[in-house]
């Protein structure tokens, strides 16, 4: 089992409008690829943080859905509306797998 997760900060006062579109971000992934995106926002620590998770069986079959996205027109769309939501330099991901 592997995670995949990616973290971001939400810029200054895009907090809301931020939140709806990790959201949508998820939703959209999930219906059109049957993954299961969840999308959290710390309660402590780093205000304003977002961070996106996902489970893959293996490596293999977490690239294989990480090239379905980057040839999605309609996601890379969705994503790029988020460079005006989050503090770009804080973009971050991170794979990890169980023990």
């Amino acid at each position: 089992m592997v995670r995949w997760t990616r973290s971001a900060r939400i810029a200054p006062g895009k907090f809301m409008e931020a939140i709806r579109w990790a959201k949508e971000i998820a939703e959209y992934t999930n219906k059109k690829y049957g993954s299961q995106v969840t999308v959290y926002l710390d309660s402590f620590g780093e205000f304003g943080m977002l961070r996106w998770f996902a489970d893959s069986a293996d490596l293999a079959t977490l690239e294989k859905q990480q090239h379905q996205l980057n040839v999605d027109k309609e996601y890379l769309q969705k994503v790029s509306r988020g460079t005006e939501l989050v503090v770009l330099d804080s973009v971050f991901d991170t794979v990890m797998r169980a023990i």
